[in-house]
């Protein structure tokens, strides 16, 4: 079993993640933030943080992300609010929205736990090429990053390989990006599938009909790069990937 160490504010929600955990057989250790989770950590080395986003001092997401750089440990995040991409991108393993059940809990745990920390795919769907080698650039070697060309193929990249989060254009051949998210969400499989939107058409990127699809983020492509750059530490300078999508502006 694991050395897990949750990271919480509240001490009723300490209360109930170390029974679930440690009815599952986990060694559990509880703190109420991340200058005490840093602390233990340094002396105790866990193998899976979990932690929340709403914290004093330092929110979750960036805790994260500074537990993966600094030590290699994995996240997993449990939140009430709606950033699972955001954690994605920032190097959490795992993404588990509150209220959960114990049950819940454990199953995010040994997912998280049974996944190399190093091999999480993104599905990149776009039409045009040098987006996707762009994306594909900033995302690599960080992520494991599959690529479709429109909704269909997406659709058929997702049938087949879990992935953790799903980035997609609006307008695109065959399957538009309103279809291929409409789909996914009618798939009992895919529903809870963190979904970025990003496209050229800043009309398209403020539609409602993003938050009805509980859409994680719905951006024109110069927000998105920003978006995604300040989480990534690219392999392509900003320059270059700012170059590209000047050059793919009209998509």
């Amino acid at each position: 079993m694991a050395k897990l160490l949750v990271v919480d504010d509240e001490l009723d929600q300490h209360e109930w993640m170390k029974a679930a955990l440690e009815g599952a057989g986990h060694e559990v250790r509880t703190v109420l933030g991340a200058p005490e989770a840093m602390r233990t950590i340094e002396a105790w080395r866990p193998d899976l943080v979990v932690t929340d986003i709403l914290m004093p001092e330092m929110d979750g997401l960036t805790f994260a992300a500074e537990v993966d750089r600094r030590y290699g440990i994995r996240s997993l995040v449990i939140s009430v609010v709606q950033r699972e991409a955001e954690a994605v991108i920032a190097g959490a393993s795992g993404y588990l929205r509150k209220p959960a059940t114990a049950g819940d809990l454990r199953e995010a745990v040994d997912r998280v736990l049974g996944r190399s920390a190093r091999d999480v795919p993104i599905l990149v769907v776009d039409d045009e090429e040098d987006i996707r080698m762009t994306y594909r650039l900033i995302l690599e070697p960080r992520f494991q990053v599959l690529e479709a060309e429109n909704g269909v193929e997406g659709l058929r990249v997702l049938k087949q390989t879990p992935v953790a989060l799903l980035i997609t254009d609006v307008h695109m051949p065959d399957m538009d990006g309103r279809e291929l998210v409409r789909a996914v969400r009618a798939d009992p499989t895919l529903r809870t599938l963190p979904i970025v939107v990003q496209t050229a058409d800043v009309a398209a990127a403020r539609e409602p009909l993003w938050r009805t699809l509980d859409v994680s983020r719905a951006l024109t492509k110069d927000e998105y790069l920003g978006w995604l750059l300040t989480h990534v530490e690219p392999q392509a300078s900003p320059s270059d990937a700012g170059s590209t999508l000047e050059r793919t502006s009209a998509t």
